[in-house]
């Protein structure tokens, strides 16, 4: 399956729209809910170490190096750093902020056993793929999120190796059962596409996925609308808008549009 990036407008004309079905607004929610939670992460990680850089947890010669992030039930977004011992199985220093407001300590309850299994499971998938992807010039972060109902997920999300560009497709998710042992989720890698950025028209990503879009695609989409792009995001029987709006669940200042039974997309 292929993906790639193309302007607005150059494809096939749609059929009449539908209402989005049930089961597949299900499907389609719960790859968002992994896409978002995935996107804060890529948005924590640089913030908190700017204000580790920074001295907000004490000096940043002796500071913990590992980063954790994380947004809570109640929708509130917290990071901070970390450090974790030889096994990979006891958490030490951990230290968070809340990153909604003037960077206050949070001292609430955290799983630190989620937090080290996450780590265990971060360095088991780096290992796995690390080798093969770097001959093949594919750079990736290997990102854990909680996982709905208990546990966590570890996805591998491409990135671009080139400027003005954009990588589709190409993420896998894991996760470790009960002995630690990791299994596939999901596996888009065969879609791996890297395709260029338009400098500041609306953008249509094409997800070949067969009805839902790809959790990597749906990231691409949130990000770049954070830069105040038109986004849509395109299956062969769907397109999915972001359009400003408050999700009245998470508090995302961006909700999706659907419209379903939309025909085959045409290719550039």
């Amino acid at each position: 399956m292929l993906a790639c990036l193309a302007l607005l407008g150059t494809h096939a004309s749609p059929l009449a729209a539908q209402p989005l079905p049930d089961s597949v607004r299900a499907a389609f929610d719960s790859a968002d809910v992994r896409a978002r939670a995935l996107a804060y992460w890529l948005q924590c990680v640089p913030t908190v170490a700017r204000l580790r850089a920074a001295g907000q947890f004490g000096q940043a010669a002796t500071a913990p190096k590992l980063i954790h992030c994380e947004r809570l039930a109640d929708g509130v977004p917290i990071g901070g750093v970390f450090d974790v011992d030889s096994s990979l199985r006891a958490v030490d220093r951990l230290q968070l902020v809340r990153l909604d407001g003037d960077r206050s300590p949070y001292i609430g309850a955290v799983d630190t056993m989620r937090v080290a299994a996450e780590v265990r499971l971060v360095r088991a998938v780096t290992q796995r793929l690390g080798d093969a992807w770097r001959r093949q010039n594919r750079p990736f972060s290997a990102i854990p999120i909680a996982r709905v109902g208990g546990g966590s997920e570890v996805w591998v999300i491409p990135r671009t190796n080139r400027a003005r560009m954009v990588v589709t497709g190409g993420d896998i998710g894991f996760v470790a059962d009960d002995s630690g042992s990791m299994q596939i989720i999901a596996d888009r890698s065969a879609t791996w596409t890297q395709v260029p950025l338009p400098v500041d028209e609306p953008l249509e990503i094409i997800s070949n996925t067969p009805l839902v879009p790809a959790v990597a695609d749906l990231i691409t989409a949130r990000y770049q609308a954070e830069f105040g792009r038109t986004v849509s995001v395109r299956t062969p029987v769907m397109i999915s808008r972001l359009v400003p709006g408050v999700d009245p669940a998470t508090g995302a200042r961006f909700v999706w549009e659907h419209s379903f039974g939309v025909g085959t997309v045409g290719r550039l």
